[in-house]
């Protein structure tokens, strides 16, 4: 590999972790490549096509939950609609209500009425639109196949009205239950994302607040929506009463560790992906020499085996190779890099 590729990939930040939800499921590779194992990806699909059942994606903090879920909902077939609720939006992610509110803004946001309205005036069609549909139904609630009739978007409508003059905060779970009955109408099967729960509730110091809103909104998702769900769970609240609660009534799907016999090849498979999605079709060794991907797999051990740190300190590690002129990234800049994380891990 030249410098001028290095330089261009550090330049680009091709390993550095992104969390743009609609990103994630390029960077996924599917864990049932990576361990030899397809009970991952496939049962979590399985679980929302064929059983509309909730799924908990369980996994310690930076392991990848949010990019399984992700490449989940990347796979759905056009019958189901991923409608991503993002908690952090709520002022309390522990209220019903509040959750539910930004779950509903969000879905009608990203349903676009005034779109199919404006379609509906060009066409000077009262009764129908049509609309786009990205393959696999990833883009949040964009509605798909076939016309839409004029009294769905005034249902639609309604529901947004009253959204926005507060008229559905009494209401328990703020209209979504009516949203679920229109979608339904055409044919479509609502499938509600929860997937930022790392950042909204934290980490093992936060028991409360996880053990509130796992026995608040996601208890009501879960037994009072006629619908299925994705939601992420960081292992720490495994043993949280409220999760145990839940777990009868959730398809659990735990992210596997890359154990010693799968973490090079994993890694490696990762680096590859994120340097396909630069069009360069090499593999991970030549970018990376194989002394510097063993360090970079002892600080993946190190840091509890978070995907999100070691691709982050890839990422800086690429950066030391690039202001060198480097032709790979060697073992140097790999422990440059790990350096400079664990500093910042410490702070």
């Amino acid at each position: 590999m030249t410098p001028e590729q290095i330089e261009f990939l550090a330049g680009q930040g091709a390993f550095r972790p992104r969390h743009h939800f609609s990103q994630l499921a390029a960077d996924h590779v599917p864990f049932d490549e990576l361990t030899g194992r397809a009970n991952f990806e496939a049962r979590a699909l399985q679980a929302v096509i064929a059983d509309d059942t909730a799924v908990g994606i369980l996994g310690p903090r930076g392991a990848g939950k949010s990019s399984l879920i992700a490449y989940v909902c990347a796979h759905l077939p056009d019958t189901h609609v991923a409608l991503r609720v993002p908690i952090t939006g709520a002022d309390d992610p522990t209220k019903v209500s509040n959750v539910a509110a930004v779950a509903l803004s969000q879905a009608l946001a990203d349903i676009d009425l005034e779109h199919y309205q404006r379609e509906a005036l060009e066409r000077a069609r009262a009764d129908q639109t049509t609309v786009e549909r990205t393959s696999g139904g990833l883009r949040g609630g964009t509605l798909g196949g076939g016309p839409i009739p004029a009294q769905v978007n005034a249902e639609l409508g309604t529901l947004r009205q009253q959204l926005t003059s507060n008229q559905l905060a009494v209401e328990r779970l703020a209209g979504l239950d009516r949203l679920i009955t229109i979608l339904v109408a055409r044919d479509l099967q609502p499938v509600f994302v929860l997937e930022d729960t790392e950042a909204a509730i934290g980490g093992a110091d936060q028991a409360d607040l996880a053990s509130a809103f796992l026995s608040g909104p996601v208890h009501a998702f879960v037994h009072e929506l006629q619908a299925p769900c994705l939601i992420a769970v960081q292992t720490v609240f495994r043993r949280v009463d409220a999760f145990a609660q839940l777990a009868a009534s959730l398809r659990v799907v735990e992210i596997p560790a890359l154990d010693e016999a799968h973490s090079r090849s994993g890694l490696a498979a990762i680096i590859a992906n994120r340097l396909r999605q630069h069009e360069i079709t090499e593999r991970a060794e030549a970018i990376i020499a194989e002394d510097a991907l063993a360090l970079l797999i002892a600080f993946y051990d190190e840091t509890e085996r978070n995907l999100r740190l070691t691709m982050a300190a890839l990422q800086s590690a690429a950066e030391y190779a690039a202001d060198t002129r480097a032709e790979r990234i060697m073992a140097g800049h790999v422990r440059a890099a790990v350096s400079d994380w664990r500093t910042r891990i410490s702070l």
